[in-house]
């Protein structure tokens, strides 16, 4: 898959679809989609690096639109204003060649993932939680899906928000630059995408490990 023919969406404008949706932007992917509902606060600043004051109280899938478009060009950005639910996940994921979950929260990842899963559309998977990052992939080449993998576990991403005061800016941008990596080792049909496997890294122990899922 080329950067011409990939269609990225990424699902949450927050501190990890800010980095994100930059990165792709500047790797040159022609085709993204951003999908949010939410507006710019204040204390998103800290994170969230698409914004400055001046965004404050617009909504935050437009200005990163904006943000993106004034560093490339070429690229064809759509925004969605709206929070991705049971009733319109397939038809805002269906056309996705890549879906890139930036969300912090089970419910909303449960939903991104059955709509990957019906669509064979392989999804990222990103979350922080403290000084910590894990990255996945889930319905990778008919790989298991989030939901088949952590049947029963919602206590383990409770706390997984980028938003969170104690998550520092440096393990957002650390997530989401292995986030990325994983786009582009899909795009590269590489062998060692993270289907089946969940890497995990710890800034404040320098320690990245790799678990295999069952």
């Amino acid at each position: 898959m080329t950067k011409e023919e990939a269609h990225i969406v990424v699902v949450g404008c927050g501190g990890l679809g800010c980095a994100t949706a930059l990165s792709l932007t500047l790797l040159g992917i022609k085709k993204l989609t951003i999908i949010d509902d939410d507006r710019v606060e204040i204390d998103n600043l800290q994170r969230q690096i698409l914004f400055d004051l001046n965004a404050v109280g617009n909504y935050k899938c437009d200005v990163a639109k904006a943000a993106l478009e004034a560093r490339n060009k070429t690229i064809e950005i759509t925004s969605v204003k709206e929070r991705v639910s049971s009733k319109n996940s397939k038809k805002l994921l269906k056309n996705a060649t890549i879906v890139v979950d930036c969300t912090d929260n089970y419910a909303s990842r449960l939903v991104i993932d059955n709509a990957c899963a019906a669509y064979n559309i392989p999804m990222v998977y990103t979350g922080v939680k403290g000084e910590e990052g894990h990255i996945s992939v889930f319905n990778y080449k008919g790989g298991k899906s989030f939901k088949a993998t952590f049947t029963n576990e919602q206590e383990m991403f409770q706390n997984e928000d980028c938003n969170d005061s104690r998550v520092m800016p440096q393990i957002v941008t650390m997530a989401s630059s292995l986030q990325v990596n994983e786009v582009i080792k899909i795009m590269q049909n590489a062998s060692n995408v993270l289907q089946g496997k969940l890497q995990v890294f710890n800034l404040a122990k320098n320690t990245f490990r790799v678990f295999e899922l069952k």
